[in-house]
C-alpha cells in the first residue's frame, strides 16, 4: 500500500509515531513535570534576588536623600547666631559694669 518512496516524498508535516508502555509514559510525564517545577523554582529565586537588590538600592537612596535634606534644612540652633548673642550679652554686661 505505502512504499518507502511514498514516505520520503510525503509533506514535511509527517511525524513519526512512537509507541511506549504506560509505565514509560508515566515516567516521561514525571520527568517533564519535574523539569517545569525546577524551571519555576529557579525563576522565582532569580526574581526574589532581583527584588531584594532593587529594594536595597532604594533604601540606600532614601537614606542618602534624607541625609541631604537634613543638611539643607534650616536648623533651630544656629551656632553662629548663639555665639553672636552671647558676645552681645557679654558686651552689654561689660558696658553696664563700666558705666556703673
Amino acid at each position: 500500500m505505502y512504499s518507502v518512496t511514498h514516505f520520503s516524498l510525503a509533506p514535511s508535516f509527517y511525524r513519526p509515531v512512537y509507541v511506549i508502555s504506560d509505565s514509560e509514559m508515566a515516567q516521561l510525564k514525571v520527568q517533564q513535570h519535574q523539569e517545569k517545577l525546577d524551571s519555576v523554582v529557579d525563576q522565582r529565586k532569580r526574581l526574589e534576588d532581583s527584588y531584594e537588590r532593587q529594594r536595597q538600592q532604594l533604601l540606600e537612596r532614601e537614606r542618602s536623600i534624607k541625609s541631604e535634606l537634613k543638611a539643607l534644612a534650616p536648623s533651630d540652633s544656629n551656632p553662629v547666631k548663639e555665639t553672636v548673642e552671647k558676645a552681645v550679652g557679654a558686651i552689654k554686661d561689660t558696658a553696664k559694669k563700666v558705666v556703673a
